[in-house]
């Protein structure tokens, strides 16, 4: 019910019940009590005494602190029938800040129609107030409306029962051993010793952390989704609980497997998803039915955390790197048929949670098998931080190498140094500051790149750069340009605000397989002395684009922003004595040797750019930015506002270059704003859309007649920190039955959607998918 109608949206209201006293005759009103919580979208709490009841009062509070948001961009799904269009299904990952160890999340499906996100019913699903959505949408997969709610509906209403006794019982699986062969993956379907049931003899004491039978049991049923807690307080404890962990960070993945060559069906698909409870979730998408889960045999200790649930801080993190999907396509018919040798397999990595990274065969996505994992302990990977960095998929071919036939190879940073925590300038960091090269089914090391001087031998990189001292938590930007299907170049920021870029020489040995170097410094790794303001760190990859305009050369735009996303709040108002705010800044660099292959003598010989190197292009005179003449090194936009104080605006995302025009998104922190930047009023989005060439606004979006730096960026609706920008290319016409959609004609055209979360953003609305190009023919004699 909408309380103040002449508001914008919908106001509701959150209600909370406490129940005191332990008097036994009151059992009937507590229950009564806990069903009214229930049903307002609050929770009941019993207590007994004057502690208790602070503790449920600042609990109330807390919770009304609360925000449903999503941090991670909203997965798509590519047509495996024609991979230049998108479908018009949109997963959209969501959570729900906590001050215990679980944080509740889910995954939920909706559609994008004509530009607008629409629920099952086919109405608009988003509240244009608040950026997200509107308590009375009803996500696909959920019996009810759901709205913002993240623990209502989604995928996590679908999980099967807990109880494996019962028919249709959840499937949850881990292994617990070394590596298998590559050939012979591990059928986690197969063996008792594979599922997480109290009757694994594995799954010990010893591995769980506890000491006693009861609860040995009592941490798997829970993980299993029994609710011995009594969650929703409905006096029952032997039934499901409906409850998935946040996927804070992780960006889900789909796969679409299309059905039979005989039958194909587009529907035919599974959606990927991990979680901060230590998950790798599988699910159907037709009805968002769990097909399994799987947790990794390092994440069995912290189940009976998630059990306790107390308190804690900081956040506590498990799985909470994105996924990536090789599908491996042998015909390319967009069907994955095991008989002609398709396949398919998924990596992810703890992101803040560890350092491993997992790969898991799911060809068949009704049985996944157990591939690899590869952590520090693995021979090459001794210098691996957080493994904050989501491998690239790609094919180097190495000589000498033992290498999987089609030459698949994951490529990554070497990830996070938790050194890196403080707002201070690190010197160096121990590790992280390395590239590393995995062969995509062996899980083995043919190259890396890092530092001089790593002792013993045997862990030395292939290619030693003095330069490489710092952590790289961002993914590796990796260009096929001669379009052979192997990669031919990769560039890369790190927590210097160093930029990089690497050649591959594909058919050489690990040790002269690449070269590379600094090709610009913009943070204070140069600076003597080192100061605060300039410490500026690159956390998301590159965003490369291929640039040509008359009277220039052709160019590579590697467009890049700073922000310090290990402290999104740093540089909020008042700044602290000494003033620790970082002047973040957002940065266009030219690359002129676009198709070059460069020599290690050639970057050992390179000039490496500054950020005085750069023309600030934050002030327009007239309207119009400085000029960028042919030759210049790129472009700075400083992250403030002329004439006030630097209030830490930062980049926090990729940004996404389309049609000569550099989309990205910021966060800003309001004044002394909570300690938890997810919460609601704890700061301020913007969309910025800019030109490639030399940073001019593009459209005219503060609405005056002349252009000003305001018409470079657009206020987003939504709280927490906005991901960065996703596209959709609409198929002009939808798929029935699950048959794919028909051919596309010449006189098809969908507009090109674009989001940012769950808001669909206002400045792609001119953007094509394709434009009518107009040529001229002139007789050479």
């Amino acid at each position: 019910t909408d309380l103040f109608p002449s508001m914008p949206g919908q106001q509701n209201v959150q209600l909370y019940t406490i129940g005191f006293g332990d008097d036994p005759g009151l059992a009937v009103a507590s229950s009564w009590l806990a069903k009214v919580a229930t049903a307002g979208g609050g929770q009941f709490y019993q207590t007994g005494d004057l502690n208790g009841l602070q503790t449920a009062l600042t609990n109330i509070v807390s919770n009304i602190l609360k925000t449903s948001t999503t941090f991670t961009a909203p997965t798509v799904s590519v047509n495996a029938f024609n991979r230049t269009q998108t479908l018009s299904d949109l997963y959209v990952s969501v959570f729900q800040p906590s001050l215990t160890y679980h944080w509740p999340g889910n995954v939920k499906k909706y559609s994008v129609q004509n530009g607008v996100i629409m629920d099952q019913n086919t109405v608009g699903a988003v509240d244009p107030t608040t950026g997200f959505f509107m308590n009375s949408a009803q996500s696909f997969w959920s019996a009810s409306p759901d709205g913002s709610t993240v623990t209502s509906g989604g995928a996590a209403s679908q999980i099967p029962d807990w109880n494996p006794a019962n028919a249709g019982a959840r499937k949850l699986y881990t292994y617990i051993g070394t590596n298998p062969p590559p050939a012979n993956p591990v059928d986690l379907t197969s063996s008792n010793s594979t599922a997480v049931t109290t009757t694994n003899p594995l799954i010990t004491n010893a591995i769980l952390g506890v000491s006693t039978a009861t609860a040995h049991d009592n941490t798997i049923n829970y993980a299993r989704g029994e609710d011995l807690k009594d969650d929703d307080a409905d006096g029952v404890k032997a039934e499901q609980r409906y409850a998935m962990g946040d996927p804070l960070h992780s960006q889900p993945a789909v796969v679409i497997y299309g059905g039979t060559t005989s039958s194909p069906n587009i529907n035919d698909a599974a959606i990927f998803a991990a979680t901060n409870d230590g998950y790798l979730h599988a699910f159907d998408v037709t009805n968002g039915h769990e097909l399994w889960a799987f947790i990794p045999q390092e994440l069995l200790a912290d189940l009976n955390s998630m059990y306790s649930n107390s308190p804690t801080s900081p956040k506590h993190y498990e799985l909470d790197g994105s996924i990536r999907i090789l599908k491996y396509d042998v015909n390319g018919d967009g069907i994955v048929d095991p008989a002609a040798g398709d396949r398919v397999i998924a990596y992810f990595g703890n992101g803040r949670g560890g350092s491993m990274y997992y790969a898991m065969d799911v060809t068949y996505k009704t049985t996944p098998k157990f591939l690899w994992a590869i952590g520090p302990a693995t021979a090459g990977l001794s210098g691996i931080g957080q493994t904050w960095s989501t491998p690239a998929i790609t094919r180097v071919n190495v000589s000498g190498a033992t290498q999987n036939s089609q030459k698949f190879m994951l490529v990554f940073g070497g990830g996070y140094d938790t050194a890196e925590e403080g707002t201070s300038y690190q010197t160096s960091d121990s590790s992280g500051n390395w590239i590393y090269m995995v062969d995509a089914l062996y899980g083995t090391v043919l190259w890396s790149a890092g530092p001089t001087g790593v002792t013993p031998s045997s862990n030395q990189p292939n290619l030693a750069l003095s330069r490489m001292d710092h952590a790289i938590p961002s993914d590796v930007a990796v260009l096929d340009i001669d379009g052979d299907g192997y990669a031919d170049r990769m560039y890369v920021g790190d927590m210097a605000g160093q930029l990089w870029r690497f050649d591959i020489s594909n058919g050489s040995i690990a040790n002269s397989l690449v070269a590379g170097g600094v090709i610009a410094s913009l943070g204070t790794r140069d600076d003597s002395p080192h100061t605060a303001a300039a410490t500026r760190r690159f956390y998301n990859p590159p965003d490369v684009a291929a640039v040509t305009k008359r009277g220039f050369s052709p160019f590579f735009n590697i467009a890049i922003g700073s922000g310090y996303r290990g402290h999104p709040l740093n540089g909020a108002l008042p700044h602290p004595t000494p003033d620790n705010t970082i002047q973040d800044r957002f940065y266009a660099i030219r690359d002129y040797h676009p198709f070059d292959k460069l020599a290690q003598a050639d970057y050992n010989a390179l000039t490496v750019s500054h950020d005085s190197d750069l023309i600030d292009i934050t002030i327009l005179t007239n309207g119009v930015p400085p000029p960028i003449p042919a030759g210049a090194v790129g472009w700075k936009l400083t992250l403030n506002q002329p004439g006030s104080s630097w209030v830490g605006e930062k980049v926090l995302a990729a940004s996404s270059t389309f049609n000569d025009q550099i989309l990205f998104t910021t966060y800003t922190p309001n004044a002394s704003a909570s300690s938890n930047p997810c919460t609601p009023g704890a700061g301020n989005n913007r969309l910025y859309a800019v030109s490639v060439f030399d940073g001019r606004p593009v459209d005219n979006l503060a609405n005056q007649s002349n252009a000003t730096i305001a018409d470079r960026w657009t206020t987003l609706a939504q709280g927490g920190i906005a991901p960065g920008v996703t596209f959709l290319f609409p198929a002009p016409q939808t798929a029935v039955n699950g048959s794919p959609p028909p051919p596309t004609t010449p006189t098809d055209q969908r507009p090109v959607v674009c989001l940012s979360g769950a808001e669909v953003l206002g400045v792609c609305k001119n953007f094509n998918s394709r434009l009518k190009t107009v040529w001229s023919e002139q007789d050479a004699n």
